[in-house]
């Protein structure tokens, strides 16, 4: 059966690259790129997370959270950013429960699940991010939290999720403010590759976990207009250098500089 599978899937891609061999030169970049991604992120393993139950008063996104969650549950909150974000790591918390593992909620039904805990610690993380690259919330979350947080790392990830959801929020909701949201989801790209450099063991499914964050942050920073002085340091920081390679060399170069122009 594995055999089959195997033989299916390299024919699938000689005819997908035949095709694109075939089309015209304007669109086959396009298409190369199209196919790489497919092939790259499909061995990412997202699961299936359905609902716990109905929620339909509110924004699509808010149900879809909600639905998520137990009634009555202490996440919701005023301000919908804030409820989608902290609802994230209420979710977060549910999988983590029930699977023994980090997890962590995508929306739209879709979560993760990581093979285990990373082997380092929030101050061993925090070592590595270069000084011009400590933003906003680098005091918050990579100094204040290791009271909590020490020794269960992936709370970095947890993180990037619930911003990046909570962004998500804002695009879809047209929430004028609440740009922080959006500067903050930003410092946790540097973060979080700051996690998977200290982990010396981290494995395929992470990094193409960061890699498909990575890219969702990228897309909607880029459909919300605004303008960021922190991707730009992250692009010229003389003391960003090592850290700009590692990135390429860890995520590869061609997609370091599609996705964070370096």
């Amino acid at each position: 059966m594995i055999k089959t599978i195997l033989l299916r899937t390299i024919i699938v891609g000689i005819v997908s690259f035949l095709f694109g061999c075939c089309l015209a030169y304007s669109t086959r970049a396009l298409y190369f790129n199209w196919l790489y991604n497919l092939v790259l992120y499909s061995t990412l393993n997202t699961i299936n997370y359905p609902p716990i139950r109905n929620a339909t008063n509110f924004d699509p996104i808010i149900n879809d959270i909600e639905s998520h969650l137990p009634v009555n549950h202490p996440y919701r909150d005023n301000d919908r950013v804030t409820w989608v974000h902290e609802g994230s790591h209420g979710i977060a918390s549910q999988l983590r429960n029930q699977f023994g593992k980090p997890g962590f909620y995508l929306l739209e039904n879709r979560a993760i699940i990581l093979d285990r805990e990373l082997l380092t610690t929030i101050g061993e993380v925090a070592k590595l991010v270069p000084v011009s690259l400590r933003g906003e919330v680098y005091q918050l979350y990579l100094v204040q939290s290791r009271r909590w947080w020490e020794h269960e790392p992936s709370y970095i990830f947890d993180e990037f999720v619930a911003y990046t959801n909570g962004s998500e929020a804002r695009r879809q909701l047209c929430i004028s403010s609440r740009g922080e949201t959006i500067r903050y989801m930003l410092e946790f790209i540097v973060y979080s590759t700051s996690v998977i450099r200290s982990d010396k063991n981290t494995n395929l499914q992470t990094r193409l976990f960061i890699m498909w964050q990575i890219e969702r942050a990228i897309k909607i920073y880029k459909q919300s207009g605004m303008s960021s002085n922190y991707l730009i340091q992250l692009r010229i920081s003389p003391d960003a250098n090592e850290f700009r390679q590692y990135m390429r060399e860890y995520f590869g170069a061609k997609w370091t500089k599609q996705m964070l122009g370096f």
